[in-house]
């Protein structure tokens, strides 16, 4: 299989690549793209992707134990169980476009001003998350934990189930819409008509 040939790939395009189980630890990968591919349960503990995009592809189940990612945008993709939170810290950023993500961890990390815009967020985790100026519009937040969170002018317009606790997070000059920001009196537990 080509991609499995060298341990580093500049520029490439990778396409219908469908993995199960295989080790890309140590790889690096700089300004490439990947194009309907699926990375099941394979490891990409210690890989570095740089500039790289995702398009439509589907990645589950990977390690991520000091990972690079640095300036990747995942467009239209499904990814399951991805703890980020165990990827190296120095220059990390992701971009979200449409994308669905199910049971990921994003507890600690710094993304400031980062994109999520449209994606669907189900059960994941942004404990303690630095996600200041973040773009969070038309995204469904169903089951996911926002706590001690830096949220400041943080874009949440359109965005739907989400529930945020304004005083175990900073919301300070968020944007919100109604009637979804009405759920920051759900910790009230208030009756309301």
């Amino acid at each position: 299989m080509k991609i499995l040939k060298q341990p580093e790939w500049t520029n490439e395009s990778f396409k219908d690549l469908q993995l199960e189980d295989v080790d890309f630890g140590g790889m690096t990968f700089d300004e490439c793209e990947f194009i309907d591919c699926a990375f099941i349960k394979c490891n990409f503990r210690n890989a570095s992707f740089g500039n790289c995009t995702f398009n439509n592809c589907n990645l589950s189940n990977l390690p991520l134990t000091q990972t690079k990612v640095g300036e990747v945008i995942f467009c239209k993709c499904k990814l399951v169980g991805l703890d980020f939170s165990v990827c190296k810290k120095l220059l990390f950023s992701i971009k979200l476009d449409t994308c669905i993500l199910q049971m990921c961890n994003f507890s600690r990390m710094k993304m400031d001003e980062f994109s999520f815009t449209g994606s669907e967020f189900k059960d994941c985790d942004f404990y303690e998350a630095d996600l200041s100026g973040s773009d969070f519009s038309r995204c469904d937040l169903k089951g996911s934990l926002f706590e001690n969170c830096d949220l400041k002018e943080a874009d949440f317009r359109h965005a739907t189930n989400y529930l945020i606790d304004p005083a175990k997070n900073k919301v300070r000059k968020g944007k919100y819409s109604m009637p979804e920001v009405l759920s920051f009196l759900a910790p009230l537990e208030l009756d309301i008509d």
